[in-house]
């Protein structure tokens, strides 16, 4: 089955880090950003390696959101900051979700390993 995605409206999103080498507190902020979804409640072996482009979709790279594997099969990921060089595999077991806060992501490979489905949501 194909990626449903969808545009959800704007955000803010600020998240607080202590950074100990200038002993305070760094306030990372993202503004007017969109926040989009996508889903896929028959991810299949047809949908292998299926690429979601945040970045196309949003108009920006996605940094907060989360990803959740909600069939009873494995999905691999791969996370994409520049749009081509890929990160390490990370397995998503049946019924886990993966939250994306603090990261740069231009696009996410999908790896069908068992059928499944997912949902994801990225701002």
């Amino acid at each position: 089955m194909a990626i449903k995605k969808g545009i959800i409206g704007t955000a803010s999103i600020t998240q607080d880090v202590f950074d100990p080498v200038e002993n305070r507190i760094n306030v990372a902020m993202h503004t007017g950003a969109n926040i989009v979804s996508y889903e896929d409640v028959d991810f299949s072996s047809g949908d292998n390696n299926s690429v979601i482009s945040v970045l196309s979709d949003l108009g920006v790279k996605g940094h907060t959101g989360y990803f959740a594997n909600d069939g009873p099969g494995d999905i691999k990921l791969e996370f994409s900051y520049d749009g081509s060089t890929y990160g390490g595999v990370h397995t998503l077991h049946g019924g886990e979700t993966l939250l994306l806060d603090g990261l740069n992501i231009n696009k996410i490979k999908l790896t069908y390993v068992d059928n499944s489905a997912y949902r994801c949501l990225i701002g």
